[in-house]
């Protein structure tokens, strides 16, 4: 594993250290302890001293320990091929979620400083930027104000840049599979990040989607069909599946706890179930709460009188093809009402009816400000690139490349591929999913193929630079090199061949 992670060891626009030694992180207090991992709070010594970054940096470091979580599947599998699937299954969650912090770039999504494999412990270290984390700011907001609602201002701001999160990965076909709270956090300026990926999915085929009924995220915070399959189904042919609208579900849930601290106040009567009560009673959202009153007059408190039918519209529809995408939620009068025109005036007003009306003394001692923290500042290309128009030449260019795999130096039966992409988008990360869903590359193969494409589209691009972009003279550039070995193999080779769309 960690030759398929040192591609991504740290964040080559803002580096960390990538050992976690007392020379390099003072470690702080435990913030959550798990069976199968830890987070903690930590700093960072400067990685070049009296140039950059000369005081200590805070962060939070997530250990997972895969060691552990190998243990309870070689123990817990009836057979091989269960033990093979549960392991390939974690590596895929693993990779997932490593490769989505590292690569998948945009100001709401969080991202990685430094990702490093201790071998000696089978351990995966995320240093990862130390934010206000949603649920203890909502939780404080009720203790504060003595359990009055949120105001729908602030539920409102919040939920458009956590749109804009979710409309970037469903795009890609990513499904974040547990949004909630405990998964969002705030920088000190206001912009929100959704994070942990442990569960994400891609839907790359017909198959695949067929496939996506794991009844994964928050129970409380489940739609209909992830419920059904929780409770009811008793094997993968009664399962129901689910898709990118089980984000949008959650999102109404989300709403919900900002309104009435669902599922803890239990007075409010709204059952932790209810997603599976209005499918099995075909009874709308607004028909299950009419007679909820205490949690109707607090959604008027709110200060939005029509909320309870806006979600029933928009989110809170046990029919998934019903719900709203991201992308329409953000046009929705939701929003149109109760956000401002620029998303920095609704930071603005985050910070100063939200976040410094909690914290405004920042207890927590958190950095105001840091590198792609409140804005995707760069991404991962070379640094040059931004010294003129490259990076802009770079975006626009649709490239392709051909993927050959070897094996115990046989030629992967179905690995002479062909796939176009671009780097604007996500498209080189679904084109790879791809490749795994069909058997073309083992999941841990997908972030040092990722880089070897990358690498060469730089280099193609520099080349079309200088001969001032004819692609006529521009060839293909190819590369060869090892990958890790799998179950079947020990000697494993990928050749790569990028070239320029004319």
């Amino acid at each position: 594993m960690k030759n398929s992670l040192q591609y991504v060891a740290s964040d080559i626009r803002d580096e960390w250290h990538t050992e976690i030694t007392p020379e390099k992180y003072l470690i702080g207090d435990v913030i959550s302890e798990g069976w199968n991992n830890t987070v903690v709070t930590a700093h960072s010594y400067p990685v070049l001293k009296y140039f950059t970054h000369s005081e200590l940096r805070s962060c939070v470091i997530k250990t997972k320990y895969i060691g552990t979580m190998l243990d309870d599947i070689l123990s817990n599998s009836n057979d091989a091929e269960e033990r093979n699937f549960r392991i390939s299954q974690l590596i895929r969650r693993i990779i997932m979620e490593v490769y989505i912090l590292n690569r998948v770039r945009h100001s709401n999504i969080m991202h990685a400083h430094a990702t490093v494999v201790n071998e000696d412990s089978l351990s995966l270290q995320l240093v990862l930027p130390r934010l206000y984390q949603l649920e203890e700011l909502i939780d404080k907001y009720r203790r504060q104000t003595k359990g009055e609602p949120m105001n729908i201002r602030i539920i409102a701001m919040i939920i458009r840049q956590v749109c804009r999160a979710l409309s970037y990965i469903h795009d890609a076909n990513i499904i974040h599979n547990d949004v909630q709270p405990e998964n969002i956090y705030l920088t000190r300026r206001g912009t929100i990040k959704l994070s942990n990926f442990t569960t994400a999915r891609m839907i790359t085929n017909e198959y695949i989607a067929e496939c996506c009924s794991t009844p994964d995220g928050k129970p409380d915070y489940m739609c209909a069909e992830k419920q059904y399959n929780l409770k009811y189904a008793t094997s993968i042919t009664n399962y129901k599946k689910y898709s990118t609208s089980t984000d949008i579900w959650s999102l109404g849930v989300l709403i919900i706890h900002m309104i009435s601290y669902y599922p803890n106040e239990k007075w409010h009567r709204l059952p932790r179930t209810f997603a599976l009560q209005m499918s099995e009673r075909g009874m709308p959202f607004r028909w299950l709460i009419n007679d909820m009153m205490q949690l109707c007059v607090r959604m008027e408190q709110s200060g939005e009188k029509n909320l309870k039918q806006y979600l029933n519209d928009t989110m809170l529809n046990v029919d998934p093809n019903a719900r709203f995408t991201a992308k329409q939620i953000l046009k929705s009068s939701l929003i149109q009402k109760w956000c401002n025109e620029s998303l920095e005036q609704d930071k603005d007003y985050l910070v100063k009816h939200f976040i410094c009306e909690l914290d405004w003394q920042n207890r927590l001692k958190l950095d105001i400000d840091g590198y792609n923290y409140n804005a995707c500042e760069a991404k991962d290309i070379p640094a040059d690139f931004y010294w003129d128009n490259t990076w802009k030449k770079l975006e626009q260019q649709s490239f392709a490349y051909r993927l050959f795999i070897y094996d115990n130096d046989r030629l992967r039966i179905g690995s002479d591929i062909e796939r176009h992409f671009t780097h604007s988008d996500n498209s080189l990360f679904q084109t790879l999913m791809l490749a795994v869903d069909v058997g073309t590359l083992e999941m841990f193969d997908i972030i040092p193929v990722d880089q070897n494409i990358r690498s060469l589209c730089f280099s193609l691009i520099r080349t079309a630079k200088s001969h001032k972009y004819n692609l006529d003279k521009c060839g293909p550039e190819e590369v060869l090199f090892d990958l890790p070995p799998s179950f079947q193999y020990d000697v494993r080779i990928a050749k790569i061949i990028v070239y320029l769309i004319k």
